[in-house]
C-alpha cells in the first residue's frame, strides 16, 4: 500500500498571504513608479 497524499520535496508548503501587506507593498511600489516619473520629467525639462 502506498499513501496517496503524502507531502512532496519537490512542492514547498504554501503560506497564506497577507493581503494588506500585499497592498501596502503595492502602493509602495505605485509610488515610486510615480517619484520615478516625475524625476524623469524633471530630467527632461532641465
Amino acid at each position: 500500500m502506498f499513501t496517496l497524499y503524502k507531502a512532496s520535496p519537490k512542492f514547498p508548503k504554501i503560506q497564506p498571504l497577507n493581503t494588506k501587506f500585499i497592498q501596502r507593498y503595492i502602493e509602495k511600489f505605485e509610488e515610486s513608479i510615480r517619484n520615478f516619473e516625475e524625476l524623469q520629467k524633471e530630467r527632461v525639462s532641465s
